[in-house]
């Protein structure tokens, strides 16, 4: 449950902050991303399709994210949905290097047909892992010294 907790702090500090992620993923009753599960390296998600997902033909298109990405991409397969339904993701972190993060999502529709997925490449160079899990996400563990970027100086200078 640890793991769980975090990611829903950490995306409910995040809606909050307004921004793209705030506008279409807004944490209100009728429009929410959920949290339904966290272990380390994935996560599962879903929400409500609202009026704000909809693109001029009723059907489900998101606009891409903002920040610092290298590379975006998502592949629609069939249509996602209509107003009302619900929609699953599934989220994994393929990669995380010295610089770059690579991330994978999938899409699925109330049938769990596969919808649409994802692919994106964030810089992460000046990040630095803060937070570590056991690998079925229920405790929280200290960071590994070899974890990437646990030795970030920046973090150093701040102790």
């Amino acid at each position: 449950m640890a793991c769980l907790a975090f990611v829903r702090k950490t995306w409910a500090q995040t809606v909050a902050k307004a921004g793209q992620d705030g506008t279409v993923l807004k944490n209100n009753a009728d429009v929410q991303m959920v949290v339904n599960k966290a272990i380390p390296g994935t996560i599962h998600t879903s929400m409500k399709i609202g009026k704000e997902h909809l693109n001029n033909h009723d059907s489900l298109g998101m606009r891409p994210p903002t920040g610092a990405s290298v590379n975006i991409s998502c592949e629609f397969i069939r249509p996602g949905g209509k107003l009302g339904d619900e929609i699953k993701a599934v989220g994994k972190v393929l990669r995380v290097g010295r610089t770059l993060a690579f991330t994978r999502v999938e899409f699925f529709n109330e049938k769990d047909q596969i919808v649409a997925f994802g692919n994106h490449t964030k810089h992460m160079a000046n990040s630095h892992q803060v937070v570590a899990f056991s690998p079925d996400g229920e405790k929280e563990i200290p960071v590994p010294e070899n974890a990437p970027h646990a030795k970030d100086p920046a973090l150093a200078k701040k102790k």
